[in-house]
């Protein structure tokens, strides 16, 4: 089933361009809508008129994944999150999926967009956030930023969560190059119970068919340069998805979670680049503080080969 192309946008949501490559950024979660390169889209987005069925596209923050029983303790008191994820019991991808963002700057090929986290009684922290998406030579980039702007320092995790494919190929017709040493393992609910080392065959690249994951990768199999890439693979090109350094994981979510008879269900691959794993809030596990004032700053990617 084809992906979505945006036909109407509205007055927050802008077109980006650049040679052969077209892209469509959102207001709301600073959310990549669209992506393609030539006729051939490999971002699974939305329709006009539609939600994002599965935070498509946002930006995640200041926790990516789940948080159990939207709960977690900091200098020794309870804090409390809103559950927005009742069937689970959790609190999922943080404050900013449906907030609207602000546009700070924009050219043909480029644009920045900002939102701010306020203070709030499960989250006592004030943070700046931008999000910069691009089209380059070398593809789709999009760069992160946080600002500390409150008076303590702050624990935050941010992730994205966009979903990459090719149209005239379900997800059981791709390969999956995933370089990673250690999966997470879940209950029921989603909620991690453990670790396992990761499928080796994933590093040497395996075939889809068959294989459901919502599942999180940590260490990583570094480049030279610190970062991380997966591959997906059909028989009509590569997709090569990067993380810099500062992404210490990926979730990788293969849209099993869709009725069989949505046309969603298996059509595209969640490829969730993360600086922490679930429950980061109440683990501490590669958290990233940030004293009043400071900034921490990320970047990843995508480039279609063949």
């Amino acid at each position: 089933m084809p992906f979505p192309r945006p036909a109407i946008l509205t007055d927050r949501e802008w077109p980006l361009a650049h040679g052969a490559q077209r892209a469509v950024v959102a207001a709301r979660g600073g959310a990549l809508r669209s992506y393609q390169v030539g006729d051939r889209a490999l971002v699974d987005g939305w329709a006009d008129g539609e939600l994002p069925p599965a935070f498509n596209g946002a930006v995640l923050a200041p926790w990516p994944n789940r948080l159990r029983g939207g709960r977690w303790h900091h200098e020794g008191r309870e804090l409390r999150l809103p559950i927005t994820e009742p069937d689970r019991g959790a609190a999922l991808h943080g404050l900013v999926v449906w907030a609207d963002w602000n546009l700070f700057d924009r050219r043909p090929d480029a644009l920045t967009l900002g939102c701010r986290v306020p203070a709030q009684p499960g989250y006592p922290f004030e943070l700046a956030l931008r999000v910069r998406w691009s089209l380059t030579e070398a593809g789709l980039r999009c760069d992160l930023a946080v600002t500390n702007t409150g008076t303590g320092t702050c624990p935050f995790g941010i992730g994205a969560h966009p979903f990459f494919g090719f149209e005239q190929h379900a997800v059981d017709e791709l390969t999956l190059t995933l370089p990673a040493r250690t999966a997470v393992t879940t209950d029921a609910r989603l909620l991690p119970t453990g670790r396992v080392p990761a499928d080796p065959a994933l590093a040497a690249g395996r075939g889809l068919a068959g294989l459901a994951l919502d599942t999180a990768f940590t260490d990583l199999e570094r480049e030279p340069d610190g970062g991380s890439r997966l591959r997906l693979a059909s028989g009509s090109g590569t997709l090569t998805v990067w993380a810099d350094g500062a992404f210490g994981w990926w979730q990788v979510y293969t849209s099993d979670a869709f009725d069989p008879g949505d046309p969603r269900y298996r059509r595209s691959v969640a490829l969730e680049p993360m600086t922490c794993g679930p429950d980061a809030l109440n683990t501490g596990e590669d958290l990233v503080w940030l004293a009043p004032g400071h900034s921490w700053s990320g970047s990843w990617g995508a480039r279609l080969h063949g």
